[in-house]
């Protein structure tokens, strides 16, 4: 049976832990550690696992009766951690802290994709809220081929951020 872990606020001797897990968390996010918390969870010393809860103070404008709530943004657990309960715990203790600070709710966004995070926000009995569609359109040309079936010569295009002079 593997140890307990504890979870608590991110120290600073937390970073290289956090590093191993998203190299570049620290550094994406520096600008919103300011507007929230960073939970850190340990285990026999070592980080295996991080969330990020962001406290916004203003009007939610997918809720709008909403105007005091937080947003879990990360939640990120060590690769070969998963399955021991770390993600429902970092989760876990980001809502007790926003009911602790007085917020209304906490929303969380994931992937339908992402199974181990729904199954995660399940457990911590967060019901779908609203279902966003994302919309693509591809910018690429298909690809043109001559009557022999070999693929046509593209020009350069001499329009759009790198144009090229000509001479």
């Amino acid at each position: 049976m593997a140890p307990a872990f504890s979870i608590s606020r991110f120290l600073p001797g937390d970073a290289p832990g956090v590093r191993e897990i998203y190299p570049d968390f620290l550094t994406e996010c520096s600008p919103l550690l300011r507007r929230g918390v960073l939970f850190v969870a340990r285990q026999s010393g070592r980080v295996v696992g991080f969330t990020f809860v962001k406290w916004l103070r203003e009007r939610c404008y997918y809720d709008r009766e909403v105007t005091r709530y937080a947003e879990i943004t990360e939640v990120h657990v060590r690769t070969g951690c998963g399955s021991r309960g770390i993600g429902t715990a970092l989760v876990t203790r980001a809502v007790r802290e926003a009911r602790r600070y007085g917020y209304e709710c906490v929303y969380v966004i994931t992937d339908d994709f992402n199974a181990a995070a729904r199954r995660v926000y399940e457990k911590c009995a967060f019901p779908p809220h609203n279902h966003v569609i994302r919309y693509r359109r591809s910018l690429r040309q298909p690809r043109r081929v001559t009557s022999s079936g070999r693929p046509r010569e593209r020009r350069q295009s001499t329009r759009g951020p790198d144009r090229t002079s000509r001479a």
